[in-house]
């Protein structure tokens, strides 16, 4: 029943979107793949990109440039399980804080390949 009431969280729809995509091709999410998370600034009052930087590096990222202000944080892991749907949503919470976006996130390999 309480169900019924609980919050649609925007965050794990988006994770569960990539995953079916995954899941078309035969991959589950267990297995480490190289993570590239997508973050840009959103405009007015924005925190400063270097402590974006400091933040996600802090956060066990390596962190690269995107397209014009926008930047890349990867890492190697899974992204089956609820630790990873915490770690997006925390991503884009401090992101939101900041006045940046987070565009989620996705996979540059296949699962198990090494870049």
């Amino acid at each position: 029943m309480f169900g019924l009431f609980r919050r649609k969280d925007p965050n794990k729809d988006r994770n569960d979107a990539v995953r079916a995509e995954l899941a078309a091709r035969g991959d589950d999410g267990t297995a480490p793949r190289l993570v590239r998370h997508h973050v840009r600034p959103t405009g007015a009052g924005q925190t400063n990109a270097t402590v974006v930087r400091e933040y996600l590096a802090m956060n066990g990222l390596e962190v690269g440039a995107g397209l014009g202000e926008a930047l890349i944080a990867t890492e190697r892991r899974e992204v089956a399980s609820d630790a990873f749907d915490t770690r997006t949503a925390r991503l884009a919470h401090a992101m939101q804080e900041w006045h940046w976006s987070y565009d989620g996130w996705d996979s540059a390999e296949d699962a198990g390949e090494t870049p």
